[in-house]
């Protein structure tokens, strides 16, 4: 029975983010290319958008030793600076996607790893973009996943601290992460006896890199899981960013789904609600989001 009652409401925040509509157009235009085009792994963590790709052409491979010519498309994650090495030493063009935001985190990992710096990110240890940003700092950064694994650093106040995160993280849990370090820092130096305030300044250094479209939407999630009864989110269940979603969803609205497209949908999720909050990872196209819509707005 069709439920004429439903309100849905689609998130502001939902949909590809300026890095994956950037990689995104950058591969599609790419693709009218004559030479052969290849891309290392996945654009993004979206099976709709590689299959889109797939259809232009754009081959996907594992591993650079998989190709000897043409051009290859390192990804929006972004890859560490051994793999534009070996590309340039194949004679590849590089066509180079890495979201601007990845590449600000990749950037101070290396310039603070250079300082003398022990850099800590906040993320997921098998993540792509979290390998790729290790490698920037010398593949010497220390990976933490939440708070209780941070506590486990042997802080010395002789050592430097650079702190920087995964750009698809949660933000609560990064400031969580900021506030121990920093605590645990000044709390060694204190007993120490040195200059605390020189060394605090000098000793830790923390950049939030989480990406603002990130925290838009986690806050947004935030507020609709409030005040709507149910909340569908759609994303790839590979994609970090739409998983935090769905993790903050279900933590305040029990009846709160994960899917991938219109296809997974139940139409018994919706029979007795009255407001449906719409979400959808960075990742996720409009016009997956939009048939999603319009299978509900029938049901």
């Amino acid at each position: 029975m069709k439920n004429n009652k439903l309100r849905i409401t689609v998130g502001r925040h939902s949909g590809f983010c300026f890095g994956v509509k950037r990689a995104y157009d950058l591969a599609s235009m790419n693709s009218f290319d004559c030479e052969k085009l290849y891309m290392l792994g996945k654009l993004v963590h979206n099976d709709d958008v590689c299959s889109e790709l797939k259809k232009k052409g754009i081959k996907e491979i594992k591993r650079l030793s998989d190709i000897k010519d043409g051009a290859i498309i390192f990804t929006a994650h972004g890859v560490g600076p051994d793999l534009y090495e070996k590309a340039n030493r194949n004679g590849l063009r590089i066509i180079d996607t890495t979201c601007p935001k990845v590449m600000k985190a990749q950037r101070l990992a290396q310039n603070f790893a250079e300082k003398g710096f022990q850099v800590i990110i906040f993320g997921d240890k098998k993540h792509k973009e979290v390998k790729g940003i290790k490698k920037w700092s010398r593949d010497k950064a220390v990976i933490v996943k939440n708070i209780e694994e941070a506590k486990k650093i042997m802080l010395n106040k002789l050592k430097k601290y650079c702190l920087i995160a995964q750009t698809t993280q949660n933000v609560a849990e990064f400031k969580k992460v900021k506030d121990y370090l920093a605590r645990e820092l000044n709390k060694i130096i204190r007993e120490s006896g040195a200059n605390a305030k020189r060394m605090r300044v000098n000793n830790f250094a923390c950049f939030n890199t989480i990406c603002d479209s990130t925290d838009n939407r986690q806050k947004e999630i935030r507020k609709l899981a409030k005040t709507c009864d149910a909340v569908t989110v759609i994303g790839g269940r590979d994609s970090a960013n739409t998983r935090r979603l769905f993790e903050i969803a279900k933590s305040l609205n029990p009846r709160s789904y994960l899917i991938e497209n219109a296809n997974q949908l139940k139409k018994s999720w919706f029979n007795d609600i009255g407001k449906l909050a719409i979400t959808a990872g960075a990742s996720t196209p409009d016009w997956v989001i939009e048939e999603v819509q319009k299978y509900i707005s029938k049901k």
